[in-house]
């Protein structure tokens, strides 16, 4: 099952959003015995899912990967019969840029912070110091007292700034395109802020653990809009593209008109609003104001994907391509560059005869550059990062640029209380449910986990009301 609940939900319910969530969503409610149609602005579905052909390759120029540890993501994948596209990445080093220098990611760093201390030590980021305070962290005392932190706020006091700024800067802060030092534990890193909560100590709680499910990340050959265009053809649901909604409006029998910008009307028992935050705002707010305003204060940031087709040949001889990519700290001066993933050598179906395939990104929360930059420039700057950093003395002779403005939510600290009032709300007035990675985390797993509950919470709603009649 997606994400499919055995009981019945309301009748008729619109899916607002035909992003990931909003199809999951769709495809749950309808195993549930719903009628669904999803209103998606744009002429396509996928949201930020989105496949391009790049010299007869298919590339993904928004999500990229999958975790086969993340609960449902290999279901979902068998139900759609998408299992025999499933490809495993190549286990390459990821590097990370240390001043003018390349250092690996140290082997078990994850956006958790490090599982084992050793490897931090031999992976020459960090100095004689910083190495000495991250070693100092089981020895620190309780960091976390109850209120959600900032992820920096905590690593920096168990581990050091030097560890904070260069590894998980770079890492955590290029997954959310954010500040690391605003992000929240409880929002943006749930398993870091549940061993925050439950050890003193990270390196001594880690001890003895199991390791669990192998963490792989995967992807499909052909591309991960398979799942969405899949998904969106599913016979049970009613997709409309094209189909922006201007306006939610409440009847005299607590039904819902759908209002489309040309006018046209939906009319549905339940609304689910699988879309950005600030759109969610501007729809809600003539229900509710003050959960309107609640959902504009959350901040989103804009990026940019550029993949770019270089020759073989001309990389061949620059050790740094060998591994799987390169992350950027947000304290690189001067660099738009936020991070690259060698797509040719990570994936090996994307392994071409003479070309090589780079996806470089940029966009970070408070930093504008790419805005002020057209298509062109901004795949100059970042090839120029590229090859600085690289080696690289040749330019590509194919870029592709995808911009996705304001589309990365800021999971700030507070963020899991602001989005539980607005829930509150809307659950004690309206028939409105919020699904998605602004609400929700970010990542197709969060997503997956974001659809599921909103099913799971209209069918429960529909228990409720038909118990009362």
């Amino acid at each position: 099952m997606t994400c499919g609940v055995p009981a019945a939900v309301a009748r008729r319910v619109t899916v607002v959003g035909g992003g990931i969530t909003g199809l999951l969503t769709a495809v749950g409610l309808a195993d549930a015995g719903a009628q669904v149609t999803v209103l998606e602005q744009k002429d396509t579905v996928g949201g930020q899912i989105r496949s391009i052909e790049v010299d007869g390759a298919v590339v993904d120029v928004g999500a990229e990967s999958l975790h086969t540890a993340t609960p449902g993501i290999l279901e979902l994948l068998q139900r759609l019969e998408l299992e025999t596209a499933i490809t495993e990445a190549h286990p390459g080093p990821t590097l990370v840029v240390r001043g003018r220098h390349l250092r690996r990611l140290p082997t078990g760093f994850g956006p958790t912070g490090p599982s084992r201390l050793w490897p931090v030590v031999t992976a020459r980021i960090l100095n004689p110091a910083g190495l000495l305070r991250a070693a100092c962290e089981p020895l620190v005392p309780w960091s976390h007292h109850g209120k959600d932190l900032a992820v920096g706020t905590y690593l920096t006091a168990r581990f050091g700034a030097q560890l904070t700024d260069r590894l998980v800067d770079p890492l955590l802060g290029n997954l959310h395109a954010g500040d690391v030092h605003r992000l929240g534990l409880a929002a943006a890193v749930p398993p870091l802020d549940r061993a925050a909560r439950s050890h003193r100590s990270l390196v001594l709680g880690r001890r003895g653990s199991h390791a669990g499910p192998a963490r792989r990340f995967v992807t499909l050959c052909g591309g991960l809009a398979q799942i969405t265009d899949t998904l969106a053809a599913d016979p049970r649901i009613d997709v409309r593209c094209s189909s922006p909604v201007s306006a939610l409006q409440r009847t005299v029998d607590g039904d819902y008109l759908v209002v489309g910008d040309n006018g046209a009307l939906t009319q549905a028992d339940a609304v689910v609003l699988a879309v950005p935050s600030a759109v969610a705002a501007r729809l809600i707010a003539a229900q509710d104001a003050r959960a309107g305003r609640a959902l504009d204060s959350i901040e989103s940031a804009s990026v940019a994907t550029v993949v770019a087709n270089y020759r073989r040949a001309d990389v061949a001889n620059h050790p740094a391509f060998r591994a799987n990519g390169l992350l950027v700290p947000s304290t690189a001066a001067g660099r738009l560059l936020k991070a690259a993933t060698f797509l040719s050598g990570k994936w090996p179906h994307l392994a071409l005869q003479d070309s090589f395939l780079v996806r470089m990104s940029a966009g970070r929360a408070g930093q504008y550059g790419i805005d002020q930059l057209d298509d062109g420039e901004l795949a100059e700057r970042l090839h120029g990062d590229l090859a600085e950093l690289t080696g690289l003395s040749t330019a590509p002779h194919l870029t592709v640029v995808r911009r996705w403005p304001a589309t990365m939510p800021q999971l700030h600290v507070g963020h899991l209380d602001i989005i539980a009032s607005v829930r509150e709300r809307l659950n004690g007035r309206h028939r409105i449910v919020l699904a998605g990675a602004a609400y929700d985390g970010v990542g197709i797993g969060n997503c997956l986990r974001s659809a599921r509950a909103a099913v799971a919470h209209l069918a429960a709603d529909h228990d409720t009301e038909e118990r009362a009649a």
